[in-house]
């Protein structure tokens, strides 16, 4: 009876012990663990909700057998824009919607200027077309499409 009791003693001092053993080198606890902070959200300095003409885009592309997505946005503000969320949305020739996505895009557009921005196509197997895109020469196996994005939010530094 000592016997076990000397056991469950020693099994009870060593548990907390063998609980931070693993079988990686070199990893720590969440004590132990640096706070990870995202580069890209340490330099936003606000949220702003867009007024009209803050920041235009223009220049929408997406040929067919594309896998990116590309337009131009302007900085009208006299702040520099770090960062744009927008709602796309996707029609089809009789205005019907396709598809609709959300995009954050990190991107520093000084005021004043004008960057291309691109993103991964929605259009997985590369089968449709922006409709004020160069027509491609197998037209008739694609489908066109038109776009209209909304600017939810700006990032601003």
């Amino acid at each position: 009876m000592k016997r076990i009791l000397i056991l469950a003693a020693a099994a009870m001092l060593l548990l907390p012990l063998s609980a931070q053993r693993t079988s990686r080198k070199g990893l720590k606890t969440a004590a132990e663990a640096p706070q990870a902070t995202s580069a890209a959200t340490a330099d936003i300095d606000t949220i702003v909700a867009p007024t009209p003409h803050t920041v235009d885009i223009n220049g929408y592309d997406k040929p067919l057998r594309s896998r990116r997505e590309s337009f131009f946005a302007t900085n009208n503000a006299k702040q520099t824009v770090c960062g744009i969320a927008i709602t796309i949305n996707y029609y089809d020739s009789d205005r019907r919607q396709l598809h609709q996505a959300k995009r954050n895009i990190v991107s520093d557009i000084p005021a004043g200027e004008t960057r291309q921005l691109s993103f991964p196509s929605w259009d997985s197997q590369q089968s449709f077309y922006y409709v004020r895109s160069a027509v491609p020469r197998r037209a008739e196996q694609a489908t066109p499409y038109d776009v209209a994005i909304a600017i939810d939010t700006l990032f601003v530094k």
